[in-house]
């Protein structure tokens, strides 16, 4: 405090008091920016398409050890892969050409989309690659039954996808129901060849229920961001869980009384079991679906969807296989 003169006398200046510090929180009026975030590689292997191809690869190696008492021959091998992978980018790049960008949709299909000249020259690629191994290569038997598994190919791609009112067609001969028998047949072809039996009838037809099981398990899953997902097939939950106790029980009782090769009743046990346990972990988890920014380039497209927990499923597929592969 100071005293100050004036005309008519002195006055009293207080000093003014310390202003205090604001505690105010700015908030940034501009927009927040995600990070692009790095996909993951089971991504990657989904997208590619790889997951698939790995899987019959390894159920191929089942079926010709379990009944033929040898290993798969390395074009044969080539031949299924090529033939697994060239029929999941054809399905992939139909759903991608008719992709909304605007709705949700998963990163396999986005990828389809954008990429398209890629992924059909590198189609057109494969077909001839796998085309001269087949004529180099495989026998005449071989390619007459691989034909008639082509042709039931045909059938499902244009059930799926021309045939006109194909929501009913989904309705009575379920997608994943058709795919989980055409993998079955694809993968035990070789087998019928050499060794037919009903032993063999019955490991076929186990192990359809078993990738039919998966496909409703994966479409159930990725249902929120699939604009191809049929919502009348939406009480397959029940269809699917019958399924896999089936083929656990048929693969328990089978290895019991002899009606199954071991590795085939141990690889049928082992990954319904697993399956099992993947849908089991995914209600105790929860939604887990990811929107993934790199991809972001204006306001008027979505980001696509993955499900971080999806390639479970393929990997009950995969792991008693891989387990048996390393042992034997």
């Amino acid at each position: 405090m100071v005293w100050a003169r004036c005309p008519i006398g002195l006055f009293k200046v207080q000093d003014p008091e310390p202003k205090s510090t604001p505690t105010a929180v700015f908030v940034s009026l501009q927009p927040t920016v995600t990070p692009a975030e790095r996909l993951p590689l089971a991504c990657w292997l989904n997208v590619l398409s790889f997951d698939a191809v790995l899987v019959a690869l390894l159920w191929q190696f089942v079926f010709i050890l379990a009944f033929c008492g040898r290993t798969p021959l390395w074009y044969e091998s080539f031949v299924l892969a090529s033939v697994v992978w060239l029929i999941y980018v054809a399905d992939r790049l139909l759903d991608g050409s008719r992709l909304d960008l605007s709705r949700p949709h998963l990163v396999r299909h986005r990828m389809h989309h954008q990429h398209a000249r890629v992924w059909m020259l590198t189609w057109v690629a494969v077909l001839l690659a796998a085309s001269g191994v087949v004529v180099a290569w495989m026998d005449t038997v071989v390619i007459r039954m691989g034909l008639l598994v082509a042709t039931s190919v045909l059938v499902y791609g244009a059930g799926v996808h021309f045939w006109p009112g194909r929501s009913t067609v989904r309705h009575v001969f379920a997608k994943e129901v058709q795919v989980g028998v055409i993998f079955a047949a694809g993968v035990s072809l070789i087998a019928w060849l050499e060794a037919p039996s009903v032993s063999l009838g019955v490991a076929c037809a186990a192990s359809a229920l078993l990738f039919t099981a998966n496909c409703w398990a994966v479409a159930k899953r990725e249902s929120v961001a699939d604009q191809n997902y049929d919502a009348d097939r939406s009480r397959s939950s029940r269809c699917e869980l019958v399924a896999t106790w089936g083929v656990a029980a048929v693969a328990g009782v089978s290895g019991i009384v002899g009606g199954l090769p071991l590795l085939m009743a141990v690889c049928l046990l082992g990954s319904s079991i697993a399956l099992l346990a993947t849908t089991c972990c995914w209600r105790w988890k929860g939604r887990g679906l990811s929107e993934w920014s790199r991809w972001s380039s204006s306001v008027d497209v979505r980001r696509p969807w993955f499900d971080r927990w999806v390639p479970m499923a393929d990997w009950s597929l995969i792991v008693l296989p891989v387990i048996c592969w390393a042992i034997l």
